[in-house]
């Protein structure tokens, strides 16, 4: 969960999108899972998240963006144009466009600087 949460491998998710639009995270440390009793299938992390602020979300509403970022991850591995056209119509398109996303992309290899450029688009 750790390291879907700072998207080491470069696939974003609601959660790693979610967290980094609050901050910055980061893995602090491991924690073996023998050091429970009894001991769960899967080692531990500990996450640190750095700079906390609302910041991210200066000029639009933070409401807005959930919207959209869960419109966008609608279904899982589909096209993201298609995802967010079921909410928002041809407006969709422009936002991809305006963003400067392939119509192809998927909502998980998009970073979050182009999400907030989606829903700037999308709010209007």
């Amino acid at each position: 969960m750790a390291e879907r949460i700072v998207a080491r491998d470069g696939k974003e998710s609601i959660l790693s999108l979610s967290v980094k639009a609050y901050g910055k995270p980061r893995i602090v440390a491991k924690v073996a899972k023998g050091s429970f009793n009894p001991p769960p299938s899967v080692d531990s992390a500990v996450i640190c998240i750095e700079n906390i602020s609302r910041d991210f979300f200066n000029g639009f509403d933070e409401t807005h963006f959930f919207d959209v970022l869960h419109a966008g991850f609608a279904a899982k591995r589909k096209k993201l144009a298609g995802n967010l056209a079921k909410k928002y119509g041809a407006q969709a398109r422009e936002a991809l466009v305006n963003a400067g996303l392939d119509e192809n992309a998927r909502a998980e290899d998009v970073p979050l600087e182009k999400w907030r450029e989606i829903a700037k688009v999308l709010l209007t």
